[in-house]
């Protein structure tokens, strides 16, 4: 993959390859998928009257999942092919075309009961006190164990990390070139030589890591 996978182009790219905001490689899991634990929670928290704000939803699969268990539920994304996608996915849903920075798009209907983020923009931490209802709670799954600007965003606009999950599973790059692959999502070098190295009849073992955090308003 390009690097510039992480861009608009890029995100615009896995929508036309893969049909949504997938991992572009092939992977094995040793164990159940780290993402499990996020889902767990996100539905504790659901309720009838929650209002749900999505940061960064991709083609919509949560909303397509968990929205109908909430009060309403609406979702930004700064990709027009993934927006398409997910109104499609999810059309009882509301979706917004926002990169999260200043200017709430009109017609988002704030404040809302919860802030999920799965894997999505850390920015969204930033405006919190503009978007939340004051009971709210902000939950995110990032894609490694260690994602200091979480917290350190939370503590700037006095949120407090009231719960988190340190998940890891032993997993497999099953060729050379999903290891490639992997690599360039990650913004981690693939070495052959590690390759040549390490690999098993299965691939190449890596961990696959989630950080999961959720919080609340600090006092």
């Amino acid at each position: 993959m390009p690097d510039s996978l992480h861009s608009r182009a890029g995100y615009a790219r896995l929508a036309r390859e893969l049909g949504g905001y997938f991992h572009p490689w092939q992977r094995e899991l040793g164990g159940p998928d780290p993402e499990l634990t996020f889902d767990v929670v996100l539905t504790s928290l659901l309720t009838p009257q929650t209002r749900v704000l999505e940061a960064g939803c991709g083609h919509g699969l949560d909303a397509a999942r968990f929205g109908p268990d909430s009060a309403g539920w609406a979702a930004y994304d700064f990709v027009p092919e993934m927006l398409e996608q997910a109104r499609k996915n999810a059309p009882h849903a509301q979706f917004f075309d926002w990169n999260g920075k200043p200017d709430v798009p009109d017609g988002m209907q704030v404040p809302f009961d919860l802030i999920v983020s799965r894997r999505g923009p850390t920015s969204a931490i930033l405006h919190l006190n503009e978007l939340a209802a004051p009971d709210a709670r902000f939950l995110y799954v990032g894609p490694r164990l260690e994602v200091p600007q979480v917290p350190e965003r939370l503590a700037a606009v006095n949120w407090a990390i009231l719960s988190e999950w340190r998940v890891s599973v032993q997993a497999f790059a099953p060729t050379w070139e999903d290891w490639q692959t992997r690599g360039a999502f990650m913004g981690e070098p693939a070495h052959r030589a590690d390759w040549d190295r390490c690999a098993t009849a299965k691939g190449l073992p890596y961990r696959e890591e989630r950080y999961i955090v959720l919080a609340g308003r600090s006092g």
